[in-house]
């Protein structure tokens, strides 16, 4: 075979399209990004996605333009340094440059409810099964104090159940811990809800939880 210059060069154009082509490749070059997130909230909370789901303003999801729906992104305030573990399940933002849109749950985490935009960076953690699971050596780190949501104590254990349904509505993936304590002769049922990995996050959703006026308090798990 005959290797001129325009084996050559058809062999070099080859190789760029196999690189650019290439997952790894791709996914390596979308792993950071830089830019504004917003969020959307109550007006929107019960409303199906794009991926099929139901939104839920309490739960830590977002939408991002060509993210694979499942992927799991970190999401940290430039300005604070507050950051957040999302999972994508929705389309967008299609307005202006915005990157990303966060649940209000995440917005709340960030610290951007009130002002509605944030300049934040998001980084690709990645999403079950795929080769992106495998994390930097800093996102690796376990985390083993985690905080959950001290809900509500009851005497009759019908309510307790009552009120951990009531909770379960609110976030479909929400853990809920129920246990019997003796206390002068009675039985009192408590209620723990949430794992969350850190102290913001446990604050943040127990705020919204307020607001609906399901009063908790924040503990360690």
């Amino acid at each position: 075979m005959i290797f001129n210059r325009t084996n050559c060069f058809f062999f070099f154009i080859t190789i760029i399209f196999i690189g650019f082509n290439n997952p790894s490749f791709s996914q390596k070059a979308t792993k950071a990004q830089t830019g504004t997130a917003s969020w959307y909230g109550s007006k929107y909370h019960g409303r199906k996605t794009s991926s099929g789901e139901r939104y839920n303003r309490f739960e830590m999801t977002a939408a991002h333009k060509k993210l694979p729906f499942g992927t799991k992104v970190k999401v940290t305030n430039l300005d604070n340094n507050k950051s957040v573990i999302v999972r994508i399940n929705d389309r967008g933002p299609f307005v202006g440059n915005r990157i990303i849109d966060v649940s209000e749950a995440a917005a709340r985490v960030l610290d951007i409810r009130g002002a509605g935009l944030g300049e934040v960076k998001v980084e690709i953690l990645g999403k079950p099964g795929s080769a992106l699971a495998s994390l930097d050596d800093e996102e690796q780190e376990v985390n083993e104090e985690l905080y959950t949501i001290e809900a509500g104590s009851f005497l009759q254990p019908q309510f307790a159940k009552a009120f951990s349904e009531k909770l379960k509505a609110f976030d479909k993936h929400l853990s809920i811990e129920l246990s019997e304590e003796q206390f002068n002769g009675m039985t009192i049922h408590r209620i723990k809800a949430g794992r969350f990995e850190n102290k913001q996050q446990a604050e943040a959703f127990n705020d919204l939880l307020a607001e609906e006026g399901l009063n908790g308090t924040v503990s360690a798990a």
